[in-house]
């Protein structure tokens, strides 16, 4: 949805790891704004905002980063719009956003977690922001055939390694 972004302006330089993009803000600049904790079970030190970006507006998690800053993803489509990409920089606003980010887990998954408890409690234990982020690719699957597919590679992911990253 096409948005004036409220605020002041922030720049940072994308930078690429796996197929996210992110930019490092500095505390100090998050700190101002007044972004809540997610409150979500995940991290307290994460942060809910809105994001203001090429004239669309999206709803981000800031997770901690290195030293002194958080990263913020940027979601693939919106860069594209821009016509930018990892090494560019861009131009942005945050918001404050007190909604709740907990994502509701496909079809799929549910039934594998009501059939094997331990999969759901190794499920909660990772950040609401990599949750959303795999609930968000498993739904962008065009097929039924290929997000059930996805759903699975998941849980099987869940139950050998306990973790949801391939890391």
């Amino acid at each position: 949805m096409r948005e004036k972004a409220p605020g002041p302006r922030l720049r940072g330089r994308l930078y690429r790891i796996t197929q996210v993009r992110w930019v490092d803000i500095p505390r100090r600049t998050v700190a101002a704004l007044r972004l809540p904790p997610s409150g979500d079970g995940g991290r307290e030190s994460d942060r809910n905002a809105i994001l203001y970006f090429n004239g669309d507006r999206d709803r981000v998690t800031l997770v901690p980063g290195r030293p002194g800053y958080y990263r913020l993803a940027f979601k693939v489509e919106l860069l594209r719009a821009a016509g930018v990409d990892a090494g560019d920089e861009v131009e942005f606003a945050l918001a404050p956003d007190s909604a709740s980010r907990v994502p509701e887990p496909p079809e799929e998954m549910r039934r594998a977690f009501q059939a094997r408890p331990e999969l759901a409690a190794r499920w909660q234990a990772h950040t609401v922001a990599l949750r959303r982020q795999i609930v968000r690719y498993i739904e962008q699957a065009k097929s039924p055939e290929v997000r059930a597919k996805r759903c699975w590679a998941f849980v099987e992911r869940l139950a050998e390694t306990g973790k949801l990253s391939a890391g």
